[in-house]
């Protein structure tokens, strides 16, 4: 939701509130499925701590799945039909990602370097064009930028946790694309990320996007940046902290009501 909301500040609309509640119904749907009702068995060496309090409170985390979906489909309803066929296309790269495939993987995990590249496409397109189109707008080249900017943005993050989960990943046969290098190598592939994705920001600063926004907007890329550098994703707090950088466009939406 808080993409969905960046989205709205930095190209000036008005929210959706149905959409937002879909997106942050959807979201919490994704993560809660990922991290707490599918029994994924490399998180037994990835994340014990996490399995073992997942075991301990499936029957609730059901329960709160049936409530988000629920709620997510509730709001749907008041969308409109090209929006729902776009958010559609995000439902089946989270099946493509929980769906259990033969004994041990899930599809897109399979795909190697490909999920994390799918995995955050995904988020950027939706948190970009849903908006857009849910308003009645045509995606534009500003638009289509503004989605490439948010992808160079979360790409780091979802690299640096398949990384974080290599150990796990490979013991269970997922056969991870990270054995293909080091953890220093792939952190400098990420700060090469952040860097085109300030490019673009530069460049929608010409686009009829507020400059003044896109430079606080942009400080997320420093701020990812950083806990690329200095967090270890095979912690879970450090795990949390990366995630918690994803959200920086929220400081972006507060500045855009503190100006408005």
């Amino acid at each position: 939701m808080v993409l969905l909301l960046g989205t709205y500040a930095l190209l000036g609309m008005a929210p959706s509130v149905p959409l937002l509640l879909a997106g942050l119904c959807g979201g919490a749907l994704v993560y809660g499925v990922d991290r707490g009702v599918v029994a994924a068995p490399e998180d037994t060496i990835n994340h014990p701590e996490r399995r073992r309090w997942v075991e301990a409170h499936r029957r609730w985390l059901w329960g709160e799945a049936a409530v988000l979906l629920f709620g997510g489909v509730a709001a749907l309803s008041y969308l409109k039909l090209e929006t729902v066929l776009g958010a559609g296309v995000g439902v089946v790269l989270a099946g493509l990602h929980l769906l259990p495939v033969g004994r041990w993987g899930r599809l897109l995990k399979t795909i190697g370097v490909g999920k994390p590249i799918v995995v955050a496409g995904a988020w950027a397109v939706g948190a970009t064009f849903l908006p857009v189109i849910e308003a009645g707008q045509p995606v534009t080249l500003k638009v289509v930028g503004l989605a490439g900017y948010r992808f160079f943005f979360i790409l780091p993050n979802v690299l640096l946790a398949d990384w974080g989960d290599r150990r796990g990943d490979a013991a269970v046969g997922l056969g991870p694309w990270t054995e293909a290098g080091t953890g220093r190598r792939l952190r400098w592939v990420a700060v090469t990320v952040l860097l085109v994705g300030g490019g673009l920001a530069v460049g929608l600063s010409r686009a009829s996007i507020s400059a003044g926004l896109l430079l606080v907007d942009g400080l997320g890329l420093v701020w990812m940046g950083g806990a690329v550098w200095g967090l270890k994703p095979e912690w879970p707090r450090d795990r949390l902290l990366m995630d918690l950088v994803v959200a920086w466009p929220l400081i972006t939406v507060l500045v855009n009501w503190g100006v408005g």
